[in-house]
């Protein structure tokens, strides 16, 4: 298209169409989407074939009985997430233009990343801008480098195995995770426990512990282990697995710095011959192509601040 054709496509693109379209997209279905947008089924599918009149292409594929995009229609819903991120986020970046830091921070979070670091950088950022508001929302790590990705969190507290090209990296911390038992258990209070007495117990663990997982390499070294049972329980927070660690449903990973405290009031024991587990990092992730508002950009220099000036080695805990 030249500049004129694209200028007329822009006019007549009804934006309302791209926003059904996300809507479809997300709930994977003509009728969930409807129930959400309140309107009738035949709507909806007016709506799409209007859709697909506009960009001269297929974005469903009809022939299938699950809800199936065709390649046209998966890089329309990221063009559309996109477009919705922007716009969702201008009541946010307008806020910015007053003097007062004042708006919203989301930060995307695995549940396990405790340091004092973040800690610290949470205090600092409410006692020098009170009027502005954050939330940690608790996700797997890939999951909080796709919201950050696609413009939907502020940035991301997460394990990165894999960095995606156009986002930025920060190592806050590094962690191992150790095993760990309840008092329930015939493993507690002792230092002579045997690989073979490990392996006899049942497991509980994150979902990401598996070897398509954010913990693949922890699943690995278990295996190498010895120990590759299938779970028994599963939980994305960390206190939720401690919990049934403590109460002796199993034993299970936690960071080594998060668990020492439960070590030190008697709840939970060390396996310490179980002594393979990878280092893993906590990293902090931004996307420079996001406009963020003032909140946004003072939060994040505070955590990035906190971290320019002590070494890594200072930032290990194991």
């Amino acid at each position: 298209m030249n500049r004129t054709e694209l200028e007329r496509f822009c006019r007549n693109l009804d934006w309302n169409l791209l926003y059904t379209y996300l809507v479809v997209c997300e709930e994977r279905g003509i009728t969930k989407a409807a129930k959400r947008l309140l309107v009738t089924q035949p709507a909806i599918t007016n709506a799409l074939k209007r859709l697909e009149t506009q960009f001269d292409c297929q974005l469903l594929d009809r022939n299938e009985r699950e809800f199936t995009l065709t390649n046209a229609g998966n890089l329309l819903f990221e063009e559309c997430l996109e477009l919705h991120s922007g716009v969702t986020r201008m009541t946010e970046v307008l806020k910015g233009v007053r003097e007062e830091v004042t708006g919203h921070v989301s930060v995307a979070t695995a549940s396990h990343a405790e340091s004092p670091i973040i800690d610290k950088a949470l205090v600092e950022f409410h006692r020098k801008y009170p009027k502005a508001t954050l939330s940690m929302n608790v996700v797997t790590s890939g999951d909080g480098v796709t919201l950050v990705k696609r413009k939907s969190a502020s940035c991301s507290l997460s394990i990165v195995n894999n960095p995606q090209p156009g986002l930025n990296y920060d190592v806050l911390y590094r962690e191992k995770f150790g095993l760990y038992c309840g008092k329930d258990t015939p493993l507690f209070g002792r230092d002579d426990v045997t690989p073979e007495e490990i392996w006899a117990q049942p497991y509980v663990t994150f979902p990401t512990d598996e070897v398509t997982g954010e913990m693949s390499r922890f699943a690995e070294a278990r295996k190498q282990f010895g120990y590759g049972k299938n779970p028994i329980g599963r939980s994305y927070h960390v206190e939720e697995l401690r919990r049934m660690i403590e109460i002796g449903v199993g034993i299970g990973p936690i960071p080594k710095h998060v668990g020492q405290r439960f070590v030190d009031e008697g709840r939970l024991w060390e396996l310490k011959c179980f002594d393979v587990s990878p280092v893993f990092e906590i990293v902090l992730v931004t996307n420079p192509r996001t406009r963020t508002n003032k909140a946004e950009k003072a939060f994040i220099r505070i955590l990035k601040h906190a971290i320019k000036d002590i070494p890594i080695e200072e930032r290990t805990y194991f």
